[in-house]
Parts: structure tokens; sequence; C-alpha cells
């Protein structure tokens, strides 16, 4: 049976992560010799869809019949183009046992729809402080993808690429969804689990596994609100052995460690959503804007606002 499957492309929409979800399709049809899956283009607007990179598509007409599963794909400012119009299809669909899907920052156009809720969802790691602060009732992971029965959402980048490799396994086997890599000269299918972000700095790509899974679970933590102790204890480290494995391998304390991929991924909200400095302070677990402020001085040298004015934050060592 031919699965059918509806893209919406958002105006602005990652092309990348777009073709990351498409191209598994294509390639799984014609190594199993057979349509297992077909597809149409949608646009919320008009006959074209313009992506980020200011390619455009030609979209096909209205969607007619209720496909398998469709899939919001979006880049930014996802919202600007989510018409009642829009929302109420999505709806319409969810009501009619159409499974969903949402690619990059898709999500926050399901959250509108009013779709989401019960499971937990995932989206580009640079989003997901402003989703959580639009949608707090919303369970948001840091997971690469997430997949339910109905529902299926994605980091976007090539995180799309490995969603639908673990769909072709699921539905047709891994023995299909691994020739299907081998062609795209993916070396594995990763799983869910994988980090959207890679660690700052060559050290901690060359440090022990313990410090590389605590790096991890830094990162994970910055939007958990965690704090390092909680870190330390999950991962059943003491903290005086975190900083002997640190100091060998990264020269610099856990705790300095932590604060300065806090600071980074403060002002990375600040550049890529329209958080203000209190808020992005906030978000990323500081007490206050002047204890956030003393950090980056303390760190980098300049003000949050000398950051944000155009200056670069130095490289990670």
């Amino acid at each position: 049976m031919t699965q059918s499957l509806a893209f919406i492309l958002m105006p602005g929409f990652s092309a990348i992560a777009f073709f990351a979800a498409l191209e598994p399709l294509r390639i799984a049809n014609r190594l199993a010799g057979q349509e297992l899956y077909a597809w149409t283009i949608r646009a919320p607007d008009g006959d074209f869809a313009e992506a980020s990179n200011g390619m455009q598509l030609r979209c096909d007409g209205p969607l007619s019949d209720v496909p398998h599963l469709l899939v919001i794909c979006a880049g930014f400012d996802p919202l600007d183009h989510a018409r009642p119009a829009l929302l109420g299809q999505i709806r319409r669909l969810w009501r009619a046992g159409c499974q969903i899907g949402a690619i990059d920052t898709g999500a926050f156009v399901l959250a509108e729809a009013g779709i989401l809720g019960r499971e937990t969802i995932t989206l580009h790691w640079e989003a997901a402080e402003e989703f959580r602060r639009r949608y707090p009732q919303i369970p948001v992971s840091t997971e690469l993808y997430e997949r339910h029965s109905r529902l299926m959402t994605c980091a976007g980048g090539t995180a799309a690429m490995d969603m639908m490799l673990d769909g072709i396994a699921a539905s047709h086997g891994i023995a299909l969804a691994q020739a299907v890599s081998d062609q795209l000269i993916h070396d594995r299918i990763r799983p869910p689990t994988e980090p959207q972000r890679t660690a700052l700095g060559l050290p901690a790509q060359c440090a022990g596994r313990a410090v590389q899974r605590l790096v991890v679970a830094m990162e994970h933590g910055i939007g958990l609100g965690r704090s390092l102790a909680t870190i330390l204890k999950a991962e059943g480290i003491h903290r005086r052995q975190a900083e002997r494995l640190f100091l060998a391998s990264m020269g610099v304390t856990p705790g300095r460690f932590y604060r300065e991929l806090r600071i980074r991924h403060a002002v990375e909200l600040m550049r890529q959503t329209r958080m203000t400095v209190h808020e992005a302070a906030l978000a990323v677990g500081f007490s206050s804007q002047p204890v956030f402020s003393r950090a980056c001085r303390q760190h980098f040298g300049m003000s949050p606002r000398a950051i944000l004015a155009g200056s670069s934050l130095p490289a990670a060592d």
C-alpha cells in the first residue's frame, strides 16, 4: 500500500530540512521497485513556496483528500503565515485520523492549531526556548526527533533524514532503511537520543567518554533549567571527580564550563528570538540580569548589550 504525504512549506522554510525528509522517500521507492510513498507539496498562500535561501518551488493544488501524513516544514518566523484557514485545515485532518508531522519550527504551527499537548515534541534548538515560553503546557525534549503513534516532530536539518529513515525501517524493515542510508552516504541512522548540537571546542571533542557525557548532559540541562549539582547527581558523578576530569582534559572546572555554555546559549536566544536580556538570562538559569551581565563581563570582557550591538564572542577553547 502506498503511503501518501502532503508537505506544507511555510514561507522561509528550511530547504535542507525539506529535502532531507523527501529524498529518503524517493530512494526507498527506487530501491523497492514500487511506489511505497507518494507526496505533494503545498504552500499556505499562492502557487509557490519560497525557502529561506530564496529558492522557489512550484506547489500542487489544494489538498482534496486526507493524506496518511501531513508535514509542516518551517524555518524563520513560522507563525507569520499561520492563517486561520491553515490552522483549521490542520485541525480537520487531525480529527479525520491523519498523522501529523513538523520539521524544524513547524511545531509552532501545530501548537497554534491546538493539536499539541499530550505528547512530547521537539524542534530546532535555537527555537526551543521561545517555544517553551509561548506554550509552557506542551512538553519539549532536546531529541533529534520524536515519533508517536500519530505525531512526529524533528529538529530540522539532517535530523529530518534520520526521522524518515526511522519511519522507513518501522514500515518496511531495517534492511531497506539502511540501504537508503547508504545511498545518501549517511553512515548510520542516528537514534533520536543523539544531541542536536556538538560539544563546544576541540578539547570537549577529544575528552574521555565521561566528560563528553557530562557535556551533553549540560547542553540538555540548559533548556530544562537544571543546576550543575542536579546534572552531576543524575549522571552519578561526584563533584570532585568531575572537577578532576574536566581540569585534566578541558583545563577548566565543570562549573566554569557550564556557565560559559549558559552564557553562549543566552546570547543565541537574544540573537535568534525576541527575548530581552532579562528574559534570556532567566531562561538559561541565571537568577537575574545583573548576575548574567557580570558573568558576561568576567568571561568575555563585554556586556550583553555590547554583544548584541554586533560584537562576536571569542571562540571556545
